[in-house]
């Protein structure tokens, strides 16, 4: 038997490349002061007489953390604030970290980088997306090639500053001496190029992106051409747009290319996770988010809904999800994020149980709404459904099993919180058998599940009624002692 000689400096000597994809290549102070708009921020600080100004940069920015913050500092130096760096966010770097900004009492976030344009509930805000250098006239050329008609332009936020050149080159784009398209639209960001004060701009402001299409048109009349790599900002837009089609144009590669075959493939994964929820009887409410607003009547809205279903939920603050986490809590049949519109839509082939956002969960427990294909991530569209549904709709009319096209069969969902059961205080507590020991629980779904596992611990039986115990706890012995390739009791 051959041992195992390597040392690992082969691994510590290896080069890799830690600069993502997505990240900007710049390489001068001059370049970091155009992409960073570190005038414009100062300006800003200046005006608003900010003194605790915390800066949060994404992880693949965080290499020109330092520069900005020191340029940054230089233009505001009368009377000097106090500039810190927040990285690590607990949950997505999209979303703005007013946790880790209360920490130091901030009373200014400048967030940098990609953003999911999920609006601060308490401390002002100012974006500062970037500039990625983009062709127009090559992007106009290679759309007019492969579409035509209404075209509704969106964009990535490092190419928001494009959308208009990119717009009017569309324009001007003609075949045989007549227009290639009979109408472009220019989409754009609400929050661009302003501060955002949750004080007094909670009212007159919408998050995220908007355009004005013609009194007589729709969104269902206008394909969507995307500026930007493949994302999870692309992924919600063809989620939630019920367009004619999605072109996205690369400005990276420059290439263009048709994304509605895919969206179709996510909405059949997504089918099946509603499925699974509507036959879940214990749900978990994971907290993704402590920053977008109205996340909190979001978690209060899915509580009422999960009580009118007469199921049983819990609530987890986990930070940023994955597989590890998740498979704590084994009695959890399926998960719902509340997060930000992004980061909702998780991918959980891997994960133990399904993760379904809050419009799922609405599908999945609601006993008139159907599976359309349309699509709701943000949370002022969900609220103002899903507390209109729970004005009119009342609990469950019986017990009758439904038809799960997950098994194929019918399933019965078990009722957790039936007013028809008896309230008396025997059936909350636990019952013990003769020899003391917890023999059955009533209303904890998490106590059942352990009552049903089939490692139960050393040294005991599996009839726990049995009058005679021969099985004693194992005593603790000592075990091997060494490495796996040679233990001290081998040759």
């Amino acid at each position: 038997m051959s041992t195992i000689a390597n040392d690992g400096s082969a691994v510590i000597q290896r080069q890799i490349d830690v600069t993502p994809a997505h990240a900007p290549s710049l390489v001068t102070t001059d370049a970091l002061l155009v992409a960073y708009e570190i005038e414009q921020t100062a300006k800003v600080i200046r005006e608003g007489k900010y003194q605790r100004i915390a800066l949060q940069f994404p992880d693949e920015l965080l290499t020109h953390s330092t520069i900005v913050s020191a340029e940054l500092q230089s233009r505001i130096d009368n009377p000097a604030p106090k500039v810190f760096i927040l990285a690590d966010t607990s949950y997505g770097s999209c979303c703005v970290d007013e946790v880790a900004a209360d920490h130091y009492s901030a009373d200014l976030v400048v967030h940098y980088g990609r953003t999911c344009l999920s609006l601060s509930s308490r401390t002002p805000v100012y974006y500062v997306f970037g500039r990625e250098p983009l062709d127009s006239e090559h992007c106009a050329k290679a759309v007019s090639e492969k579409a035509s008609g209404n075209l509704l332009v969106l964009s990535d936020v490092p190419y928001a500053y494009a959308v208009p050149d990119v717009a009017q080159a569309l324009a001007q784009q003609h075949i045989d001496g007549k227009p290639v398209f009979d109408s472009v639209v220019a989409s754009e960001i609400t929050v661009a190029d302003r501060l955002y004060d949750p004080k007094t701009d909670s009212s007159d402001i919408v998050p995220g992106r908007s355009w004005q299409l013609p009194d007589d048109a729709s969104i269902a009349d206008y394909s969507i051409l995307y500026l930007g790599a493949e994302s999870l900002t692309l992924t919600n837009i063809m989620l939630t747009m019920r367009c004619r089609a999605v072109l996205s144009y690369d400005p990276h590669t420059r290439l263009l290319r048709e994304e509605s075959h895919q969206v179709n493939r996510h909405l059949a994964r997504r089918y099946k996770m509603v499925q699974h929820a509507r036959d879940a009887d214990v749900i978990g409410i994971v907290v993704g988010t402590l920053a977008a607003t109205r996340y909190l009547r979001v978690i209060e809205t899915l509580k009422a809904m999960i009580r009118r279903a007469q199921k049983k939920y819990y609530v987890f603050v986990v930070g940023k999800l994955n597989v590890a986490k998740l498979a704590n809590f084994a009695e959890i049949q399926t998960y719902v994020l509340v997060a930000c519109p992004e980061n909702s839509l998780v991918d959980s082939k891997e994960f133990f149980s399904p993760v379904v956002t809050p419009y799922e969960m609405q599908l999945a427990l609601s006993k008139s709404r159907q599976w359309t294909g349309n699509y709701v991530t943000d949370f002022h569209a969900f609220l103002d459904d899903a507390e209109r549904e729970l004005e009119e709709e009342e609990g469950p009319e019986d017990d009758r099993p439904h038809f799960s096209l997950i098994t194929g069969t019918l399933k019965q969902n078990r009722r957790f919180n039936d007013p028809r059961q008896s309230s008396s205080e025997s059936t909350q507590l636990a019952t013990r058998n003769t020899h003391t020991e917890i023999a059955q629980y009533m209303g904890s779904a998490g106590a059942e599940h352990l009552l049903t596992r089939s490692f139960r611990g050393l040294g005991h039986g599996d009839n726990d009624d049995a009058k005679d115990h021969s099985d004693e706890p194992a005593l603790a012995v000592e075990g091997r002692s060494g490495i796996a390739r040679g233990y001290d009791n081998e040759r």
